[in-house]
This record gives structure tokens, C-alpha cells and sequence, in this order.
């Protein structure tokens, strides 16, 4: 049982942002994904003893042989998270999106659009200010991408990709604790 805790207080620097980077994995690469712990469960080992356990992935997620994270970087101080309620009281969740820009109309970039449209996925990112690693899609719940191009009129206009994950999930982006595989698995 979650036990009641004070909350709050002030951060000597509570400054907000994303690092300029992404990774993301296919939902069907992983053997083993992880979530935060259960309000209530039938085995007690799954239930959070804490606020912080509601919204911590404490353990690395495990991926199938030969798979990994990707990286995507992103402009500068273009990422944001956003969590919202939604849902009716007593059976409602949030929607999570973290979306990013990348500059840019290269085929390369614009493959990857018509690729991801449709993919299942898992995706993470680092905060700036407290470097927490923030998780879109879940073990029953994969994120998803929605691709919009822009080519302005003026030449100082903006030529880049909006890509916006979300997924829905029982509270906020959790908070990812595990490492960030970049090589196979072996």
C-alpha cells in the first residue's frame, strides 16, 4: 500500500527542457519491458510503497538478441512533455506526448516520417534540468508518432519535421532508471 507522504518543497534550480536527443525501439524489439509499481495488486511485491515507486521504472528493460535503442537528435530547446488527464473520475489516464523538431528535408529524414507513421514503439528522453530519462509507451501500451513537414514561404522560415509521441498510460511519462542499450544485444 502506497503510504502518504509530504510532497513539495523548492528546487534550488528548477529549470525545465529536454537534451537534444531521442531513442526509440521498436515495442516488439524488447523481451521484457519494465513499468512503475501498482497502486494495488494481488502480489504485494508489485505494489509501490511510495509515491516515487508509482512513477519510477526502477529496472533496465530487456531486449531481444541483435536489438537496441536508436538515437534521433532534435533541435535545441524544441522537445517538450506534456501529460494531461483524461477520461472520465474514477477510470481515467493520462495522454503523454513528447514531441520534437528536427530541421531539415533531407530523403533520409523524410524516409523515417513514412516509416515511423504506423510503428509501435518505446521512446525516451532526458530532462535538462534534473536528467531524469522520461519514457513514452509501456509494456501494454506502445507510443505512437504523428509526422508533420513544414516548408515555410520566407527563407529564414522553418524547413523541419514535427514529430509528436504519445502513448496513454495510468500516470505522467514515467521516469526510466535502467540503462540505455545502444549496442545489440547479444
Amino acid at each position: 500500500m502506497v503510504a502518504l507522504e509530504d510532497i513539495g518543497g523548492e528546487s534550488c534550480e528548477p529549470v525545465s527542457g529536454l537534451v537534444n536527443k531521442i531513442y526509440y525501439a521498436l515495442h516488439s524489439d524488447f523481451a521484457t519491458i519494465n513499468d512503475p509499481k501498482k497502486i494495488c495488486d494481488s502480489d504485494a511485491a508489485l505494489v509501490a510503497g511510495s509515491f516515487a515507486e508509482l512513477a519510477e521504472i526502477a529496472a533496465a528493460h530487456v531486449f531481444k538478441t541483435g536489438k537496441k535503442f536508436f538515437q534521433i537528435d532534435f533541435v535545441t530547446e524544441t522537445g517538450t512533455i506534456k501529460s494531461t488527464q483524461i477520461g472520465e473520475i474514477g477510470r481515467s489516464l493520462f495522454l503523454n506526448e513528447l514531441v520534437i523538431e528536427i530541421a531539415g528535408s533531407e530523403a533520409e529524414l523524410i524516409g523515417f516520417c513514412r516509416w515511423i507513421k504506423n510503428q509501435k514503439l518505446v521512446v525516451l528522453s532526458e530532462e535538462f534540468g534534473t536528467g531524469n530519462i522520461r519514457q513514452i509507451g509501456s509494456s501494454r501500451l506502445q507510443a505512437t508518432a504523428k509526422v508533420e513537414h513544414n516548408i515555410e514561404a520566407t527563407l529564414e522560415g522553418k524547413n523541419s519535421v514535427t514529430i509528436t509521441f504519445s502513448d496513454k498510460n495510468f500516470g505522467p511519462a514515467p521516469i526510466y532508471k535502467g540503462a540505455i542499450q545502444l549496442s545489440p544485444q547479444a
